[in-house]
């Protein structure tokens, strides 16, 4: 009886072994299909921000790449950032019109908000599309798209376009 006990113990850690790695080895294929993803797609929009003449040095993440899809389908990578020469423009602006470029008045309770680059309104964004294999890049103005009379007026850098990788 002790032997019947002893196989069927057995059998059932050989059914939740299989089952475990059933349900653990594709969970953990798609994160590493997704940190591969990633890493290609800010690998590529680094180059994109290199063409574009912006020293690695200058750069400021404001927002980190991410990864989206549609349910195994189209995917697209979005990074924005800021630099040192626009960080210290919008601070200048902000300070000198009292008020954000968002419109918002420049008060002692908000004011701390200049003290972080990642509340900069001068952003640059970055978007990498696996199934175009390219980067598109534009400037955000207060979260906005900016005008190109904004782009000419407060952006230090220009950025390519559009960038492929095919």
């Amino acid at each position: 009886m002790t032997t019947k006990v002893v196989n069927i113990m057995k059998n059932r850690k050989i059914i939740l072994l299989v089952i475990s790695l059933l349900i653990v080895l594709p969970i953990l294929g798609y994160i590493g299909y997704i940190h591969f993803r990633t890493t290609q797609a800010e690998n590529r929009i680094d180059e994109t921000i290199a063409a574009s003449k912006i020293p690695e040095d200058e750069v400021i993440v404001v927002e980190k790449i991410m990864y989206n899809s549609k349910v195994f389908a189209y995917e697209w990578f979005p990074k924005s950032i800021t630099t040192k020469k626009d960080y210290a423009n919008w601070k200048k602006i902000v300070t000198e019109k009292q008020q954000f470029l968002n419109g918002v008045k420049l008060t002692s309770k908000n004011k701390s908000r200049l003290d972080t680059p990642k509340n900069c309104e001068l952003t640059y964004s970055f978007v990498y599309e696996s199934d175009s294999k390219s980067v598109s890049s534009s400037y955000s103005y207060a979260g906005n798209e900016a005008t190109p009379s904004q782009v000419k007026e407060y952006f230090s850098y220009t950025i390519l376009a559009n960038k492929s990788f095919k």
